[in-house]
């Protein structure tokens, strides 16, 4: 792919059913937005069709490509795969059921040009709006992650885990080549590390809309994350980050 302003990096896996839906809505937004930009589907393993129907749907587009896992290895490993593909000087990377409308890209970007290394979107302030909800058990566990992370890993921000994360190229290309978290837990672990290291991140509220079909397992994936967020520290104190 050939450098652009903004690479869009979207990991798929298993998404038959959302994937056409998704993948018009970010080609329309390539066609329309006036930006010199690109589209990098990753496919994380899937093992329903998802990447046969991806490149059915990007044949003949040169500003989009897919890049194919062999086995699936985490929605983190996905993304790394895709930033340190990417040729954007700012990279992008959102959900393919674009729970966060796309076309908030550009506002994410003029704050990256003022100044901000990384611009995460966040749900969690007044100015946020989430008009479809997740349900309340799910809500909950997460929130006891959330809080965790924010007090000892990311002070000064209010969500991590929205995924609507906007990197500039430098920044992306330092903190996923360094990373070591593959699946839930990597947001922490990037944002943890851009902290630590001096990049400026900054949030913006956005319109979230939860899906119903999110493959988040809250009762497996939260105390593997939480052994996760262990891991995290302890490779920081060990030094294992700079090696």
């Amino acid at each position: 792919m050939t450098p652009t302003d903004l690479t869009i990096i979207v990991p798929v896996y298993n998404e038959m059913r959302r994937l056409e839906a998704g993948l018009t809505a970010l080609l329309r937004f390539l066609d329309t937005a006036g930006l010199a930009a690109d589209l990098l589907v990753v496919d994380d393993g899937s093992r329903d069709g998802t990447p046969d129907r991806v490149e059915t749907l990007l044949r003949g587009r040169a500003d989009a490509a897919l890049i194919r896992l062999p086995v699936n290895r985490g929605k983190g490993y996905a993304v790394k795969t895709g930033m340190l593909a990417a040729r954007g000087r700012w990279r992008l990377f959102t959900d393919i059921d674009l729970s966060v409308p796309i076309e908030v890209a550009g506002e994410f970007l003029r704050l990256g040009e003022a100044g901000a290394s990384i611009v995460i979107g966040t749900r969690k302030t007044d100015q946020s709006q989430v008009p479809v909800p997740q349900p309340k058990y799910r809500k909950m566990l997460g929130e006891v992650f959330r809080q965790m992370t924010l007090r000892f890993f990311t002070p000064g921000l209010t969500d991590i885990t929205c995924g609507f994360k906007l990197f500039r190229a430098d920044a992306a290309e330092k903190l996923f080549a360094h990373s070591a978290i593959d699946r839930w837990s990597f947001d922490a672990e990037i944002l943890f590390l851009a902290l630590r290291l001096g990049f400026t991140v900054r949030e913006i509220p956005v319109v979230w809309t939860n899906n119903p079909e999110t493959k988040v397992r809250l009762a497996v994936d939260l105390p593997r994350s939480l052994l996760e967020l262990a891991r995290i520290r302890w490779r920081w104190l060990s030094g294992g980050y700079t090696r």
